[in-house]
């Protein structure tokens, strides 16, 4: 057998849908004695199959809802106070899913996709400043815990956002790659996330910018083999977003996640 070159998988977060009766029950079987409602659930299962996955990141755009409330000030995503935070409402959570992976990353929706309002501030970028600050803060305190870092997925290249918010810990995600202003995001990130189709500009970017990764979304061998053409496979990571079928998802993924030789 050829000898193949294993890639890395990283994983952006998983959706999870609402569950029936019968499997919320049958779930909760293992947690008897533990507190736990929808959004235990869906974090939970948002880690199901990641088990061949290098860097495993639980939760996802669903986890929204558990986010805004940790923020005091917030009501109804609307600031309506001093903002500040309570790391309390994840840290359930979040030991939750250590105990289940204690390698892996936390998922969240980027600040820009909670859509809160300002009713406090009265001033757009200090409110847009605010509301990333206390995401910086909230962020070190659930990798206090034990989280190994933070994936923020995205619809908007927001510049406040980069520059309060990027970093080795905390990683964006460009959610919808045709509309994201990826050239400014890679001015704050040394992680470059492209999708096979627009692997023809991976040369151009990487001349052009610092990038000391490059993700690979949804990538196959065959796209592994070109992007190996003009970057060093030991900066090469296969990444993934799953929407729907997410244990199959992942293990397909990471069986294809191999540059043959």
């Amino acid at each position: 057998m050829a000898r193949q070159i294993a890639i890395p998988v990283r994983s952006f977060g998983s959706e999870v849908g609402t569950p029936t009766i019968q499997e919320i029950v049958e779930w909760l079987k293992g947690r008897r004695g533990e507190e736990a409602d929808l959004t235990t659930y869906r974090l939970d299962r948002s880690l199901d199959g990641q088990e061949g996955v290098t860097v495993p990141a639980a939760g996802g755009l669903f986890y929204g809802d558990r986010l805004s409330g940790a923020f005091p000030g917030v009501e109804k995503r609307v600031l309506v106070n001093e903002p500040g935070i309570d790391p309390s409402v994840v840290a359930a959570d979040v030991r939750s899913v250590l105990a289940k992976r204690k390698d892996a990353w936390f998922s969240l929706p980027a600040p820009h996709m909670l859509e809160l309002r300002d009713a406090y501030i009265d001033d757009e970028e200090e409110f847009k400043e605010t509301i990333a600050t206390t995401y910086a803060r909230l962020a070190r305190e659930m990798r206090d815990i034990g989280v190994k870092g933070h994936i923020l997925v995205a619809d908007q290249a927001d510049t406040i956002e980069f520059e309060v918010l990027a970093g080795r810990k905390i990683l964006f995600f460009p959610r919808n790659s045709t509309t994201f202003d990826r050239e400014l995001l890679l001015e704050y990130q040394d992680t470059l996330v492209l999708p096979p189709g627009d692997l023809d500009q991976g040369p151009d970017l990487m001349e052009r910018f610092r990038i000391r990764r490059l993700v690979l979304l949804d990538a196959g061998a065959e796209d592994l083999v070109a992007a190996a053409a003009f970057a060093d496979p030991d900066m090469l990571e296969v990444g993934g977003y799953c929407e729907d079928g997410c244990p199959e998802y992942w293990r397909d993924l990471v069986d294809r996640a191999v540059i043959p030789r």
